[in-house]
This record gives structure tokens, C-alpha cells and sequence, in this order.
């Protein structure tokens, strides 16, 4: 993705010793239609892209790293610079998020990088200056604690956050394009009972593989959440309830006839509820909630709606 913005300072010198955390470029256009070339670059350019400082003077600037992306850039700015497009504080930003070089086994870094038009006698009538970021670990960073925030630390499940989210976004999806969805929640029957007699360290072994098992049993686009404590619940896209009710007692079966580590037989109780045009979380929640306490009060090991 590409911005364009105008900035509010202009035309004062930039100099080329910049900190080692960004790489900086002089960029210019070529006469006789010699396209955008380097003018200059700093040290940590040179470290970035490889070769030395003067092959790079005159040479055709990397600002991404797929070649047919950069080549179409610097077409686009040789163009902007030639019909007068470009003037002094203008500036161009963007993000090199190559796909391929992302999931290569020796991935290349992730790339910010922003082009300011500014004025600098010595250089060119219009120089554009090229700073890019390596921001790679920051990317990762953020990646690491968004997933720290929505995953259930015991049992590796979305925790709760996550799926109220989820659950809204289905609710406006219902609402825009009438689109089925349900939910099932199911609770462990006498999980007090497995924490009494086996202890607490048995009782997250038993969470832990249910969590496993409701992953392995479940479709492609299911949503499934630890909703706290021994509770669970699923999100079942473009789902009515007579097929909600189908998905539910295949994972009541795969449950009953599982093992699980230090428990004897472990079973569930499950609720299901198809979202209507006029609920909200609160009130499909509570639905699925009463339907999981029919389950249970019915005899427990069993699905309701």
C-alpha cells in the first residue's frame, strides 16, 4: 500500500549520516530519459542492499524487493517527477511485504520506506529522498503480543476476547447479507469431581487434550474459544441449527469414547443456538447458555437446542 501526503517543513538539507536503525538514498531523475537514479547514499544503504557506495551512484535505486514492484514504483515517480507531480514536500509511503520472501526459509527483511520530494542545491532542482526501516523485529513483536492477548495460555485455544469479537463480526455479517451462523457451547460434566479426586495438574491435562480434540474434530471455518473454566464454545459459520446440532453430537461422541491422561471416561454437555436477525451477544449468548443448562439438567452427556 502506497500513501501520499504533504509535509509541513520543506526544502531544508537532509544529511546522509542518518542513525544505523534506517537507510537513506539521494534519488534523482535521469536526463534523456534515463529514469530515477541514486545520487548519494548513506553507509547503512550500502549495508542493507549490498555492494559499496559507488556502485550505487548512478545506479537504478532498490526500494523494494521484488523486481517487477520496484520497477513499476520508479516508473511511477520518473513519471510524477517529469509532469511536475512531485513537488517539494510531497511525499510517497509504503511497506515491501513480498510474500514469497516472507515465508522463504532465509526470510529477507520487512521493509518500510518513505519517499519526501525536497529541494537541495548540490543535487538536483528536486531530489527525492528514500529512508527505509528495517521492521522486521517490530512486526514480529506486535505479531507475538496480539497473540498473547487472544490465546488462552493453558490450552492454546482464542480466549474470550478474541471470540466476543468474532462473535459481533458474525452478528453484523448476519445483519448486512442474512448469512446463518451458530453457536455451541459445551461444559466438561463433573470436572469438580476430576480436580477433587485427581488434582488440578490432571485437570488441565484433561483441558488441554479436549482443546486438541475439538480442533481435530472440527471444520476448516469453525471458531472455538475457552470461554473459562472447564467451558467451551464454538463459532459455526453459514450454519443453521439442524447442522450446529449434527457438529454437536459428532464432538459429544468423539469426547465420550476419547482417553484422556489420569481421568476416567470424560464427557460433555453441549447447548446449541442459531443467531436470529434481531440478537446481540448478550442475548445469543444467553440462549446458548440456556439450552447448555437444559443439557445438563436432562441428564448431562447430551446436546440441546
Amino acid at each position: 500500500m502506497v500513501e501520499t501526503s504533504q509535509d509541513q517543513e520543506q526544502g531544508a538539507p537532509l544529511s546522509i549520516s542518518e542513525p544505523s536503525s534506517q537507510a537513506v538514498a539521494m534519488l534523482g531523475r535521469w536526463p534523456d530519459g534515463g529514469g530515477i537514479r541514486v545520487l548519494d547514499v548513506s553507509e547503512e544503504y550500502v549495508q542493507f542492499w549490498g555492494g559499496d557506495r559507488y556502485r550505487w551512484l548512478g545506479a537504478s535505486p532498490k526500494i523494494v524487493h521484488q523486481a517487477a514492484a520496484n520497477e513499476q514504483l520508479l516508473s511511477q515517480l520518473d513519471q510524477a517527477l517529469s509532469a511536475g507531480e512531485l513537488k517539494v514536500g510531497y511525499s510517497l509511503s509504503g511497506l515491501d511485504h513480498e510474500e514469497e520472501a516472507l515465508l522463504s526459509k532465509a526470510p529477507r527483511p520487512l521493509i518500510e520506506w518513505r519517499i519526501t520530494a525536497m529541494s537541495m542545491p548540490g543535487y538536483a532542482s528536486t531530489v527525492l529522498v528514500l529512508v527505509q526501516r528495517d521492521i522486521t523485529r517490530r512486526v514480529e513483536k506486535e505479531a507475538e503480543l496480539k497473540r498473547l492477548a487472544t490465546t488462552d495460555m493453558l490450552t492454546g485455544l482464542m480466549n474470550r476476547s478474541r471470540f466476543d469479537y468474532l462473535l459481533k463480526h458474525e452478528l453484523g455479517r448476519l445483519s448486512r447479507y442474512v448469512r446463518p451462523f451458530s453457536l455451541i457451547m459445551l461444559d466438561i460434566d463433573y470436572f469438580k469431581t476430576i480436580n477433587d479426586s485427581q488434582g488440578h495438574d490432571v485437570g488441565d491435562q484433561v483441558l488441554r487434550a479436549l482443546a486438541t480434540l475439538l480442533e481435530t474434530n472440527l471444520r476448516s471455518a469453525d471458531y472455538c474459544a475457552r470461554w473459562g473454566g472447564e467451558e467451551f464454545i464454538i463459532l459455526a459459520p453459514e450454519t443453521p441449527r439442524e447442522q450446529a446440532a449434527k457438529l454437536a453430537e459428532k464432538i459429544r461422541q468423539r469426547i465420550a469414547s476419547a482417553s484422556f491422561p489420569g481421568a476416567d471416561r470424560v464427557t460433555v454437555s453441549l447447548g446449541v443456538a442459531e443467531a436470529a436477525a434481531h440478537d446481540t451477544p448478550k442475548s445469543m449468548m444467553k440462549r446458548v447458555d440456556n439450552a447448555l443448562y437444559h443439557a445438563k439438567e436432562s441428564g448431562r452427556d447430551r446436546v440441546a437446542c
